[in-house]
């Protein structure tokens, strides 16, 4: 590919046959919108602690959007639309993202989750609707196993200097009973609306076979492993202290950018998927973080007893439901500096599992989401609340009730 302007003459009929030189400016644009979301980390880093999740915010959608021209998600789809069984089919993608936001971070799992559970769900409106909440509980709950697996994780365990053996002893029993108490929950509701579907046969977004289209398997699984190479990176570079949102942004300007070039993705689609109410949501987070840290400084800090980690678990939820988890980790990073352990983690249930309360509360649920509204897959506020606040309960009192045993 090269990215020069592609030249072609045209004949246009009103103009009395009159040959006019059309210059194709997709290759250019395709530099572009690789150029940009490369760039966006170091445009960020103004925002301070804050900078990474608006990074990701901004090259996450684009990532997705140019793993789903180049046939990734169809690829995906089609194996997991093979599970004839309704229900068994909808437990298997809940986990699979469970396991995908432990290991390459809940937004990765989020913004690929929606899209692939769509996918699956072929032409059954009900069952698309399932998968798109399903993609939103496995991203969210899932995020709690490892430092890396979710941003407020991250900045948390950054800041107040917990190791990661000490982190992952504490973590891994509330992520355990989290991931088990929400899908056993999910499994008895969704038995109940899809499960007496008759089994069917392997199928794909609007009714089609979840068969790749228009893209040829060499290209789908270099795409894939571009995805795969920039999310291990970003979980070093994390490890390590660094921005986790460069590697990402390099991916995904990466394919996105070939993508745009090439005309398997248009750059409207680009922009469009960049969801603007959670980078306002990190705006206000920033301009307020003067008044969070005031506010931190006035609250005793938690400690390990029952009553310090029911205060950290109930702040964190608080904090996450009515704002973001994003701002809930800010705050975190002021009230939890020389904090117990156990205190920290009891704070991450709340941010990661009880903020599945409202639409708003995590990043990861405001990505999914909006994926859904691309594909027609809409959840009204009102009956996200609705049903939402079931799982953020029972997620992170089970959570909660490990967490309590683990740190006697």
């Amino acid at each position: 590919m090269t990215a020069l302007p592609r030249i072609a003459w045209t004949e246009r009929p009103d103009a009395g046959d009159r040959l006019l030189l059309v210059v194709d400016l997709r290759p250019l644009a395709g530099v572009a919108v690789g150029a940009i979301l490369i760039v966006a980390p170091f445009l960020a880093a103004p925002l301070g602690r804050l900078s990474a999740p608006f990074a990701l915010l901004v090259t996450l959608p684009p990532l997705a959007l140019a793993l789903e021209a180049f046939g990734w998600r169809d690829r995906l789809a089609v194996r997991l639309a093979s599970i004839r069984r309704p229900l068994v089919r909808l437990l298997t993608t809940y986990a699979t993202w469970l396991l995908t936001s432990a290991l390459l971070t809940l937004d990765v799992a989020a913004v690929a989750a929606a899209s692939v559970g769509i996918a699956v769900g072929g032409d059954h409106d009900e069952e698309r609707r399932w998968q798109l909440g399903g993609a939103i509980l496995g991203a969210n709950v899932g995020s709690l196993l490892l430092p890396f697996s979710n941003l407020t994780n991250l900045v948390l365990v950054s800041a107040t200097g917990l190791g990661l053996a000490a982190y992952v002893g504490l973590a891994v029993w509330p992520q355990l009973a989290a991931a088990l108490a929400v899908g056993l929950l999910f499994a008895v509701r969704a038995r109940r609306r899809i499960a007496g579907r008759p089994a069917d046969d392997a199928h794909g977004e609007d009714g089609t076979s979840a068969q790749p289209s228009g893209t040829s398997d060499a290209a789908a699984g270099v795409a894939g492993g571009v995805a795969v190479v920039g999310a291990l990176a970003a979980v070093a570079v994390g490890l390590t202290g660094g921005d986790m949102a460069v590697p990402f942004a390099m991916s995904a300007g990466l394919l996105a950018g070939v993508a745009v070039a090439i005309a398997r993705l248009d750059v409207r689609a680009v922009v469009k998927s960049v969801p603007l109410a959670g980078l306002a949501i990190i705006g206000i987070a920033v301009a307020a973080s003067g008044p969070i840290d005031m506010a931190a400084g006035l609250l005793p800090r938690p400690d390990a007893s029952t009553g310090g980690l029911l205060l950290a678990l109930a702040l964190g939820s608080v904090l996450a439901a009515v704002a973001n988890n994003l701002p809930a980790a800010a705050f975190g990073v002021a009230w939890l500096a020389r904090a117990h352990p156990a205190s920290i983690i009891a704070y991450l249930i709340g941010t990661n599992v009880a903020a599945l309360a409202t639409p708003h509360g995590s990043v990861a649920t405001i990505l999914a989401r909006a994926v859904g509204g691309r594909h027609g897959v809409g959840t009204p506020a009102r009956a996200y609340l609705g049903s939402a606040w079931r799982y953020a309960s029972a997620g992170a009192i089970a959570a909660f009730l490990a967490l309590a045993l683990a740190a006697r």
